[in-house]
């Protein structure tokens, strides 16, 4: 029988691979969902992901040469009217005319082109005021997607570790059914009591009820991972995930510093802030040049009389010209908007210098915590190969009868929770890594290598 009991505790320590399932459950194989299909799907079908992507798409669309102010005007105008008059009209030798009911038509049609070929060199400024906020906004959605990808990373991985906790809970589990059926047997037989049969019963009602925790806490990780997808509400959580937590203990300070000046999306948004704000200040020191505006239009008039003067009319026009504008005086407002515009340069430049720094102090402080989460992943590996070695030890001698079940219970307790910090450590491990990346700006593009490869 503890022959039986040291093969249960052996498979806990394979890592907890083989769950205690019913027959029924045994046939149920649930879905993997790998890591980059969950970061794809996430990009593709989460709400806020689709919101950021159509802001770029307005941007692109207001980034244009008509926008800008490059292009000519043209306007066209149409008009009819039909007139009813009653008149009596006295002429100086005295004959009167008198007409009712007389109608008249008039219709009229034309088209006005208005360029504007200089005002300033206003529209080159406006362009490029324009492109910088396009790339401005392809930034801060970049900057989105990055917390998504990172959202989705951690919620994968959330899940990946308490399934993994609940196949360990899942493995006690059946460790003490068996415990409890040895004590039943010695219990039977004189060779235990009955104290050990109702400590057995307990630590079994403890460990079931542990497990039936952290089954609701792996559907709620699952369900917010659902949530991140942009799957619906009723999606199914009927599905698993890898389990290892992989993390690189590779990354460097000094290129993730040169990284993040070269691709931090909020170091880019700032940078495109004062790009945007540079090109402003252009835009309104053409407030103190002239306007000049070419102008052009075509008319067609017709017109139908019963009564009057002319009985039918109809003309065509061409009209083209040139016209110059300057503004002499507006009450100082050039000024004050070129002084206001001055003062949006000066804090975007100065804007940049603070993202600068709040990036490395983010950065210097996310590197600190990955640095110190890999010696605690190292410390929690070693904790566990030595509670290992004590499980073996309390097992021969639980076999000989020189320790207790319950002296047992206490060693498989600390295997349990040895496995369960090692596992949270190597999750605050991912989850550091994974922020380092972000901040760099290349949490995406080595998701991608690591699909490609």
């Amino acid at each position: 029988m503890n022959t039986l009991f040291r093969l249960g505790f052996a498979l806990l320590l394979l890592g907890g691979g083989t769950l205690f399932v019913s027959p029924a459950q045994a046939q149920e194989v649930p879905d993997t969902l790998r890591l980059d299909t969950a970061v794809q799907q996430a990009l593709e079908s989460n709400p806020q992901a689709r919101i950021a992507r159509r802001r770029v798409d307005i941007a692109e669309n207001n980034a244009s040469v008509g926008n800008a102010g490059f292009l000519p005007t043209l306007s066209g105008q149409a008009g009819y009217t039909e007139t009813i008059a009653n008149s009596e009209q006295t002429f100086l030798t005295g004959e009167t005319q008198n007409t009712d009911g007389a109608q008249s038509t008039q219709a009229n049609a034309g088209a006005d082109l208005r360029w504007t070929v200089f005002d300033g060199l206003r529209p080159f400024a406006t362009y490029d005021r324009l492109r910088a906020e396009r790339d401005r906004q392809a930034a801060a959605t970049d900057e989105e997607l990055g917390v998504l990808t990172a959202d989705v990373i951690e919620g994968y991985y959330d899940v990946a570790r308490r399934q993994q906790q609940l196949a360990v809970l899942r493995e006690a589990l059946s460790i003490s059914r068996e415990r409890l059926r040895i004590a039943e047997l010695q219990a039977e037989v004189g060779a235990g009591s009955k104290l050990q049969v109702r400590q057995a019963q307990v630590d079994l009602n403890a460990d079931s009820a542990a497990v039936l925790r952290q089954e609701v806490e792996l559907t709620n990780a699952k369900s917010r991972l659902n949530q991140l997808l942009g799957r619906s509400d009723d999606a199914s959580t009927r599905y698993a995930v890898t389990s290892t937590i992989e993390v690189d203990t590779t990354l460097s300070y000094a290129s993730l510093q040169g990284t993040a000046f070269q691709e931090s999306p909020a170091l880019a948004q700032a940078r495109e802030a004062l790009r945007q704000a540079q090109a402003e200040r252009r835009e309104v020191r053409a407030d103190f040049f002239p306007t000049i505006d070419l102008t052009a239009g075509l008319g067609y008039s017709q017109l139908e009389a019963e009564s009057g003067f002319l009985q039918e009319s109809q003309s065509t026009e061409v009209t083209y010209g040139a016209s110059l504008t300057f503004n002499l005086f507006d009450g100082f407002n050039r000024w004050r908007r070129t002084q206001n515009a001055e003062i949006r340069a000066t804090n975007a430049r100065l804007a940049v210098e603070d993202v600068r720094s709040q990036l490395m102090t983010a950065l210097t402080s996310a590197f600190e915590r990955y640095r110190n989460r890999l010696r605690l992943v190292q410390l929690e590996e070693q904790t566990l190969d030595a509670v290992r070695a004590n499980v073996d030890v309390a097992l021969e001698q639980f076999e000989v009868g020189t320790i207790t079940s319950v002296e047992l219970r206490e060693v498989q307790e600390q295997f349990i929770q040895a496995e369960s910090r090692l596992l949270n450590a190597q999750f605050e491990a991912k989850q550091a890594e994974v922020e380092l990346l972000r901040l760099s700006g290349q949490l995406r593009a080595r998701l991608q290598e690591g699909t490609s490869e």
